[in-house]
């Protein structure tokens, strides 16, 4: 059988973990710049509240309903994540992360009848993490996540979907919550009379090949209980690493652009040494307002003499970029460094009047260490300033509970 955990309202319901007088109010996630609804609880849903909704549109209706409105806290997302999966993992050593709030388990022996170590784990989660979970069981990762979608809707957070009930599920799920079928396959299987789950396990696999793909062929079997998804492997290291951000206001000065790409490329080299990587090309980049005049995009690319990542020496290339493509008299509202041709660090051959720079690598490593355990503004690029002019829009962000220590709640 597999197992699928999924965290209820994750955004909202992190949020909720360190404000018990919310506990019967709606509550609403914005986006980057606090520009659109990107999360919401129950009560909010029911109030009509939809994804992706600007949030100058919904911002009476939020105040009439008395709602409690935060701006994306992801630190905070994240390090709940984590502590999440590491109580699923004290239930079953073999866990696949698929999402931020999201895990598949897989139970090829297990001493406990299914319904009691769901239990458990909604037990265990909820007291040792603050976040409710619903808890779905199958014989394929498909069927598990129609388990679990019925868990969350017709039962108390926890549901086995046995052999024997399958066929009665499947004649109840409507094609378009099945996990793999998009609008679009959704719309064509609909003119074409399929409606629910149970007729699309039911259709010959000639037909599937013909008029679908072979991922929903996979998925065909995954509802007839024969596994056929396996269990992704962990990430492979990223080619091509980026870091963008929209500006709260429009940035019109160098000086200011210079601090934000700095600060971008720092975030972008953090995560290259993370993955023990080097980039051997730097792109930047800076824009306009889409549908505001004047406009105007440009970008700049700048191959390094050597691979590295070294952060002096990416910065420096990112702020060589941006004299190239900067241009005055623009309101500028996004940049962004993306380092290319990455690849594992050691892998590169240096010509004979080149050192491996193994100070650059020990600086660098001492660095992400400090980071790591004082937090990223703790030592960083001197060019990246302070002004917070560029910073993102987050007026409404809410303390990193978890992560920093002056901002533990205190009880009084």
């Amino acid at each position: 059988m597999v197992g699928l955990v999924d965290c209820n309202s994750f955004y909202a319901s992190c949020e909720r973990v360190f404000r018990p007088d919310l506990h019967n109010r709606p509550i609403v996630v914005l986006s980057n710049n606090d520009g659109c609804v990107v999360a919401m609880d129950r009560n909010a849903k029911i109030c009509g509240i939809k994804r992706g909704t600007p949030y100058f549109q919904v911002r009476a209706d939020l105040t009439s309903i008395h709602a409690a409105i935060f701006s994306s806290n992801y630190t905070l997302y994240q390090d709940l994540s984590l502590r999440v999966m590491e109580t699923l993992r004290q239930h079953c050593t073999n866990i696949e992360v698929y999402s931020i709030d999201e895990a598949f388990l897989f139970l090829e022996k297990c001493r406990l009848p299914l319904t009691l170590l769901g239990k458990n784990i909604l037990r265990d989660v909820l007291q040792y993490t603050g976040i409710p979970v619903s808890v779905g069981f199958g014989r394929t990762k498909t069927l598990a996540k129609i388990a679990n979608k019925w868990a969350k809707t017709q039962t108390a957070g926890l549901f086995v979907l046995e052999k024997e009930y399958e066929e009665n599920i499947l004649s109840k799920i409507n094609i378009m919550d099945i996990w793999g079928i998009g609008p679009r396959k959704a719309a064509f299987l609909f003119s074409r009379g399929i409606r629910t789950a149970g007729e699309l396990r039911d259709l010959p696999d000639h037909w599937i090949k013909k008029n679908l793909t072979l991922v929903s062929l996979r998925t065909v079997w995954e509802l007839r209980g024969i596994p056929s998804i396996v269990p992704e492997p962990a990430a492979p290291p990223k080619k091509m690493i980026l870091s963008s951000l929209g500006f709260s206001k429009p940035v019109r000065d160098l000086v200011t652009l210079e601090e934000a790409v700095s600060s971008y490329a720092a975030t972008a080299v953090r995560k290259l040494i993370k993955q023990r990587s080097e980039a051997a090309g730097v792109i930047i980049f800076i824009r306009t307002h889409r549908h505001k005049k004047p406009c105007y995009a440009g970008s700049h690319e700048i191959k390094l003499p050597f691979p590295t990542a070294y952060l002096p020496e990416i910065v420096q290339a990112a702020l060589y970029g941006l004299h190239k493509v900067y241009r005055k008299g623009f309101d500028y509202m996004k940049a962004g460094v993306c380092l290319i041709n990455i690849d594992t660090a050691d892998r590169y051959q240096y010509d004979l009047f080149h050192s491996p720079r193994m100070q650059q690598r020990a600086l660098s490593d001492t660095v992400s260490e400090i980071q790591q355990k004082f937090g990223t503004k703790a030592i960083t690029s001197g060019r990246s300033g302070s002004s917070g002019e560029w910073y993102m829009k987050r007026d409404r962000l809410s303390p990193k509970y978890t992560t920093r220590w002056s901002e533990i709640p205190t009880v009084n």
